[in-house]
């Protein structure tokens, strides 16, 4: 990929130590939880909502509804 095949900054090489220790970068995950997440049902919920009612209020609420509010979409309109 590089002319020189030496490691480059920031780059993560497994089991490197020593001289070119310190030009290594580990990457790390972070864990984000699920209650801070927009999930599916609410996104559904806000654009089903926005299509049918055409208000941002009656969208956040409804957003906050979910998984009640789509069903009761599917069902009555």
């Amino acid at each position: 990929m590089y002319p020189d095949d030496g490691p480059r900054s920031g780059e993560y090489i497994p089991g490197g130590r020593g001289a070119n220790a310190a030009w290594q970068t580990r990457v790390q995950f972070i864990r984000v939880p699920a209650i801070r997440a927009i999930g599916f049902g609410t996104s559904l919920a806000i654009a089903i909502s926005y299509v049918h009612n055409e208000s941002i209020g009656w969208a956040i609420v409804h957003g906050l509804l979910s998984w009640l509010f789509v069903i009761y979409a599917a069902l009555f309109y």
